[in-house]
């Protein structure tokens, strides 16, 4: 999607894709959590929000909260695709954390034409979650349907590809560190009551089950 210049601002993506994601945990978003998410001033939020709904992309619900338009979400999936995009490619190919991955995608995404998104699309072959698991939005392509298991449903001798982990912060903060990143792909070599022996990139690593459980993989046949 290309977006026109009263839309390319950072600020109006900022918002755009804020209330995008709050909005999966109670829509429509109250305005006072809008200013605590954001750290702004009421009057700054208000403002904002005044200036989005005269461009018809958010609408004011009285006494509830603000919800997006069909033009918002589209413009705010647009920005949250690239986004996530960014942070596959930046921790499966270039061996950044998660947290560094984020926050440069938090720059790159506003800059990121459509051609560039499309093409990092194809070559990360269209991946359906960032290595945290969140979902990427689709907007004029589908994910390819591709069979995701646990990777504790494997058994010795199972090879498979990572797609995605998911968990709290200091579990995939652990994982993504010792090279269990999206796109790597794995050979099982053991497994008992407790845990799980796995070769990845020529290295043997053990995970407890609790571990390997958050791994989600596409078996490769």
């Amino acid at each position: 999607m290309v977006l026109s210049d009263q839309y390319q601002s950072e600020s109006v993506q900022m918002y755009l894709v804020t209330i995008y994601r709050m909005r999966e945990q109670e829509s429509p978003v109250p305005v006072p959590l809008l200013v605590e998410k954001m750290g702004l001033t009421p009057a700054s939020i208000n403002e904002m929000c005044r200036k989005l709904e005269k461009e018809q992309l958010l609408s004011y619900v009285p006494y509830s909260g603000v919800i997006l338009t069909e033009k918002g979400e589209e413009l705010a999936r647009d920005i949250l695709r690239k986004h996530r995009l960014w942070e596959v490619f930046l921790v499966g190919k270039l061996d950044f954390d998660f947290e560094a991955a984020h926050d440069i995608a938090c720059q790159l995404e506003h800059y990121t034409q459509d051609d560039l998104a499309n093409r990092m699309e194809e070559f990360l072959e269209q991946p359906q979650v960032n290595p945290r698991g969140e979902p990427i939005p689709w907007l004029n392509t589908a994910p390819q349907n591709k069979q995701e298991i646990s990777l504790l449903s494997l058994s010795p001798g199972d090879e498979a590809k990572i797609t995605h982990i998911k968990g709290e912060k200091v579990e995939t903060g652990y994982l993504l560190k010792n090279e269990m990143k999206p796109g790597e792909e794995v050979l099982v070599m053991a497994v008992d009551d407790t845990s799980m022996l796995i070769l990845i990139r020529g290295e043997h690593l053990v995970l407890s089950q609790e571990l390997a459980e958050k791994v989600y993989v596409q078996p490769i046949e």
